[in-house]
């Protein structure tokens, strides 16, 4: 049945208990003193001690079964001819589980025993599950936090603690906003008003005190004699640091083919006035030596002019000479003198800016005013661009048709997506509004210190 252990310094009644016992089939171990039985313990591993209280040595029963206990988990009985309190108090330090009292009839000691065996067998079978149900909760990436009611921690798994630098002892039973301090895009959010439903669940946040990032933000209601939450959360700093890459790297490739077709504009451009401007310059010149009619060289002029408007489009030089609410003032002008939509533009406080941005800008007004031109058949149209200290704002409207962006054209798409490219190579941030009847409005937020002057 079990191994027993009898710590008894009454040779009689040690060998009374020993048969007493084997005849309940259980192996018994005989100990005669304090110190015999904390060596034997430790020796043979048994599966419940019966330990006189009183023995006639320099270490009783209570002393003993305390420094068993310090070393070994093994369930004791206490024998005992006194049932005085302070001794009984004594006795209870070291958690026994029963007591003895003498004399004793045999069925009574075997009962004992095997009421405490399945006892201490079913405590070792709640301690393991305990145990693996720990490691199990341990083993998750997410940080656990179980709070009731009023929002105080009553459980914590070890990524937790980790996370918030703490043991449980000194969070449990605590309000979780003592804790957890969550910052979510720059300013302090108290955890409980997260926890009530009365600030919706971040898609990222910092703790005080910790350098990561955390995510994957969950909240699930549970019920555990009360109403109780969980909170799970865990690290996603390399998520966001790898998030962080890509998008320096789609930055940099769309930059690298702004660059190119910027680039090919300024080819573009100075072959056609350098090679077809100057030809049509000279056949100009030949046309007035040749006396020709004036309807040739009028042509030719008309030519020329409609040369020059393609080569600013292409290569806008007057970007090299002017501010850049003087260029877009101009070429809105240019559109709304050649066009039978009434534009305007205003500018207030635009502060001087990169060459990059300023070029970025005014391709982000000529896209707009394109698409205006093109798709919006409206009658008015404001461009406007304002200075705000920290960064400038572009905005581009009209009262035309509109469009649903998920059943816009091909080329509509492919000019929103340039002004979308255009303002990721900025660092800033682009909002087009638009719905089929009500116009469109698109709104553009570059940062100023994010300028390379």
């Amino acid at each position: 049945m079990g191994k027993i252990l009898v710590a008894e310094d009454s040779l009689i009644v040690n060998q009374h208990i020993r048969r007493a016992l084997e005849s309940g089939s259980h192996n018994v171990i005989s100990a005669f003193s304090g110190a015999e039985a904390v060596a034997e313990a430790n020796k043979q591993g048994p599966d419940l001690i019966l330990m006189d209280i009183m023995m006639e040595s320099s270490s009783d029963g209570i002393d003993a079964a305390m420094e068993i206990k310090e070393t070994i988990d093994i369930p004791i009985i206490f024998l005992t001819a006194l049932t005085d309190e302070p001794t009984l108090k004594k006795a209870k330090i070291s958690q026994p589980y029963g007591y003895v009292v003498k004399p004793f009839n045999e069925a009574e000691l075997l009962s004992n025993i095997d009421v405490a065996l399945y006892k201490a067998e079913a405590e070792k079978t709640i301690k393991e599950n305990s145990e693996l149900f720990q490691e199990i909760i341990n083993s998750i990436d997410h940080s656990i936090i179980l709070v009731d009611i009023d929002n105080k921690i009553k459980y914590t798994n070890q990524i937790a603690e980790n996370y918030l630098g703490t043991s449980f002892n000194n969070l449990v039973n605590s309000p979780i906003d003592e804790f957890v301090k969550m910052r979510v895009d720059s300013y302090n959010e108290p955890v409980s008003r997260i926890l009530d439903g009365d600030v919706a669940i971040p898609s990222e946040f910092e703790i005080e005190g910790s350098p990561l990032i955390f995510g994957d933000c969950e909240i699930k209601e549970v019920f555990i004699k009360e109403p109780c939450k969980f909170l799970f959360f865990k690290d996603i700093s390399d998520r966001v640091k790898h998030r962080k890459i890509e998008e320096e790297l789609k930055t940099k490739r769309v930059s690298i083919l702004i660059e190119g077709q910027e680039n090919e504009r300024e080819r573009i451009a100075r072959d056609l006035h350098d090679g077809v401007g100057q030809l049509a310059n000279v056949v100009k010149m030949t046309a007035k030596k040749l006396e020709v009619g004036p309807e040739l060289t009028d042509s030719i002029d008309l030519f020329l002019d409609e040369m020059r408007k393609v080569t600013d489009g292409l290569l806008p030089l007057r970007l090299n000479d002017f501010p850049l609410d003087v260029c877009l003032n101009g070429l809105v002008d240019q559109v709304d003198k050649s066009s039978s939509i009434n534009f305007s533009f205003s500018a207030n406080d635009v502060p001087e800016v990169s060459m990059n941005n300023k070029i970025n800008i005014y391709r982000v007004a000529q896209e707009g005013i394109s698409n205006i031109l093109k798709h919006s058949r409206a009658k008015n149209a404001f461009i406007q661009i304002n200075g705000f200290g920290d960064h400038i704002q572009l905005t581009i409207e009209d009262d035309g048709v509109g469009f649903s962006k998920n059943n816009s054209d091909d080329t509509s798409h492919h000019g929103l997506q340039n002004i979308f490219f255009r303002s990721e190579v900025m660092k800033g941030n682009c909002d087009i509004e638009s719905s089929e009847g009500k116009g469109t409005f698109i709104s553009l937020n570059i940062p100023v210190d994010n300028e390379e002057n």
